[in-house]
């Protein structure tokens, strides 16, 4: 099959390491980049012989492009996107897809209306524990799931955030560390879970650092039929490493720097808890290491997996799709509106009111003042 005739629009910082993971993948040929930063442009399409562009609607009519990848600040991945799926153009969206989940909802819908695909960057998807946890569960290796646990510490020192005028702010941003650095654990967590909570308590704060924005949230989620998931997320925390507890009928699957270990029961937690003669009796069970193959997470492993989609025209081969990614997002706008307000939050996330409150937000507003 011809290779999939690619622009990678913004090419600082990761969209950079896009542009050099092109060379990785036989499925996609380079042919535009764009970046409202003409040198970066030039540089960039001068070192891998791309076209260079500085504006993205010149991109997507002018460059030959099949699909784009957008690599700007994520304000941007909306306008984007619509523009590209109304001119017949595939979508590969780093993460979050968008910073609200109705900015989100119009995306999916323009690329729909457009006939084109629309992905999202979760490589995380492709990492090999992670693979071996999905699999195990949907095996029923841990029989009915009763909890998901999951903390992502990310620190970050101020330094970071004073590295640009745009980072902790809500206009800049739009969100501290569940839209910039927790969306892929986010993501992870749903995608473990099996889907989305019903609904949403937390907190969120900041602590330490001189930002708007929160670097500290904690959610309890509902997923209904005794399911519950706790997330935790801090740049405010040492020494980072994610940690996963998935707790089911049959066992606890845990994934830490210790790697992927399954404590499996001779017999099952609800059949012990009925039967069990002692008052103190424990089911019995042995801790095993679960050994996975193949590499850690890659980027290229999600771009080419997007160009197959296209090149076959099956939407099931993306690794994860545009409704994926506004899961993680709309669990990310919910964390924050629970934790903000002080309230349960039902799902779906009721769009209107996450606008309203992002709104006030970047007018100035203090979170202590949306606890009404």
């Amino acid at each position: 099959m011809e290779p999939v005739r690619f622009g990678v629009i913004g090419v600082g910082g990761m969209g950079g390491n896009h542009v050099r993971s092109f060379q990785d993948i036989e499925e996609a040929q380079l042919v535009a980049v764009g970046d409202v930063n003409e040198q970066a442009a030039q540089k960039v399409g001068e070192e891998t012989g791309a076209r260079a562009f500085t504006d993205y609607k010149d991109l997507i009519d002018n460059g030959d492009v099949q699909a784009i990848l957008i690599a700007t600040p994520h304000f941007f991945h909306p306008p984007v996107a619509e523009y590209a799926a109304s001119k017949g153009v595939h979508v590969l969206s780093e993460k979050p897809v968008a910073v609200t989940v109705s900015a989100a909802d119009k995306m999916i819908a323009a690329c729909d209306e457009g006939g084109v695909f629309l992905g999202v960057m979760f490589q995380q998807r492709t990492d090999s524990a992670r693979r071996a946890m999905k699999d195990l569960i949907e095996s029923g290796a841990l029989g009915q799931l009763h909890r998901i646990s999951m903390t992502a510490p990310w620190y970050r020192p101020q330094a970071y955030y004073d590295s640009g005028a745009w980072r902790g702010t809500w206009k800049g941003e739009g969100g501290g560390i569940l839209m910039n650095q927790a969306p892929h654990s986010l993501d992870q967590f749903v995608w473990l879970a099996g889907g989305s909570p019903q609904s949403v308590q937390a907190i969120a704060d900041t602590r330490g650092h001189s930002i708007e924005v929160e670097n500290t949230a904690m959610a309890i989620c509902d997923f209904g039929d005794g399911k519950i998931g706790y997330f935790y997320a801090s740049t405010a925390e040492v020494p980072g490493g994610e940690r996963v507890e998935i707790a089911g009928d049959k066992g606890l699957l845990t994934l830490d720097d210790q790697g992927l270990r399954f404590y499996e029961l001779e017999t099952p937690l609800t059949e012990h808890l009925t039967t069990s003669k002692e008052n103190f009796g424990r089911p019995k069970g042995a801790w095993r290491t679960i050994e996975h193959e193949g590499k850690g997470q890659s980027h290229v492993t999600v771009t080419r997996a997007f160009c197959r989609a296209i090149q076959n025209q099956d939407a099931s081969l993306m690794v994860a799709d545009g409704r994926e990614g506004l899961k993680a997002l709309e669990l990310a706008n919910a964390i924050l509106t629970a934790g903000y307000t002080r309230r349960e939050v039902p799902m779906p996330l009721d769009r209107a009111t996450f606008d309203a409150m992002l709104e006030k937000l970047q007018n100035g507003a203090k979170p202590s003042e949306l606890r009404a």
